[in-house]
């Protein structure tokens, strides 16, 4: 499908955009006005099309499908979220075709789980040691990226927060029915890490400014709010906006969810994605890879970033609200 933008303008073409963070970096290359966003997804998607956005149906995994994407691009931004397979294979693609097809910048997104269990502040000059296959692949998929950038290739690297916002499953909707259905609330001490967060707009204005700025060629970006507040304060927080009263979770209840509950609703979480039952209409596990992070004291540094990028923080209050205010939304649907 072809918008109809001003065709003359620079492209950019963003790989995952049906995604809850590729919709929002279309969604902000629209407002610029200085470039032409390009869809690169594996179907049709309705909410893209009301946009009026030109999208090419591809499957990025395929070196020739995501050759014939790219063609007439200026930029490309890879933000596809999959298996390990997946992910090397897409960056791996991306980064060959940019070679060959002259692409002025790719923008490639990692995640702040390259920097595993890291404490204190952590920033961009830190020794990666990532933990976990969805660490571990993010930390691959970058070696992939230096590689074409120590061939010449202009590439810019950066590791967000957690990112939230209205839509987000992750960080807000399975919270949300955690807390609503009383298997979360008030940790204490088992939630007393950094809540490093991004909120998804401020992200996908961070992607806009590193396709732009002329200083960024080869630079790698912490993207977060500059003052995390603890997982337990983000729990009252969302419950607060959500209507939720939060109760104390005991640290009994804590591991019986994760050792006892997570592993059959796991199942059914799978189970239920083949069968594209609705998110929600299956309990979430509360898996034991959340309790590190909810424990986590880093603090991810980010001042580079709001330097070279100028990176735009939208307050907590305002972004649980209007996270709050879609859940509530999508809740009634």
């Amino acid at each position: 499908m072809t918008g109809d933008r001003d065709q003359s303008l620079p492209t950019i073409l963003v790989i995952g955009a049906s995604g809850f963070v590729g919709a929002a970096i279309v969604r902000a290359a629209m407002a610029s006005n200085e470039m032409r966003p390009v869809a690169c997804i594996r179907g049709s998607n309705q909410a893209l099309d009301s946009l009026g956005v030109e999208t090419r149906i591809c499957d990025a995994s395929d070196p020739a499908a995501l050759a014939h994407a790219l063609e007439g691009v200026t930029y490309a931004v890879n933000c596809v979220l999959g298996s390990r397979a997946t992910m090397l294979a897409v960056t791996r693609n991306l980064c060959g075709a940019a070679r060959q097809l002259g692409l002025r910048r790719i923008v490639h997104l990692s995640s702040m789980a390259v920097y595993g269990r890291m404490t204190g502040s952590v920033d961009e000059t830190a020794r990666l040691q990532p933990v976990g296959g969805y660490g571990l692949a993010k930390a691959e998929c970058e070696i992939i990226v230096g590689d074409f950038i120590a061939a010449g290739g202009d590439a810019v690297v950066l590791r967000p927060a957690c990112v939230y916002g209205p839509g987000g499953e992750q960080w807000v909707g399975r919270i949300a029915r955690w807390l609503r259905a009383g298997r979360l609330g008030q940790l204490g001490e088992l939630a007393d890490g950094y809540c490093n967060l991004s909120f998804n707009d401020d992200l996908a204005g961070a992607v806009i400014a590193a396709v732009k700025t002329h200083e960024g060629a080869g630079e790698t970006f912490n993207i977060a709010d500059p003052d995390p507040g603890t997982w337990d304060q983000y729990f009252l927080r969302l419950g607060r906006e959500i209507g939720a009263p939060l109760r104390r979770v005991s640290r009994r209840r804590m591991a019986l969810e994760t050792a006892i509950f997570a592993p059959p609703l796991q199942i059914a979480k799978i189970v239920g994605r083949r069968l594209r039952v609705p998110p929600g209409a299956i309990p979430e596990p509360i898996t034991p890879s959340l309790l590190p992070l909810w424990r986590q004291r880093m603090r991810l540094n980010c001042r580079k970033a709001d330097s070279a990028l100028a990176l735009h923080h939208t307050p907590l209050q305002q972004g649980l609200a209007l996270s709050a205010d879609w859940f509530r939304s999508a809740a009634t649907k």
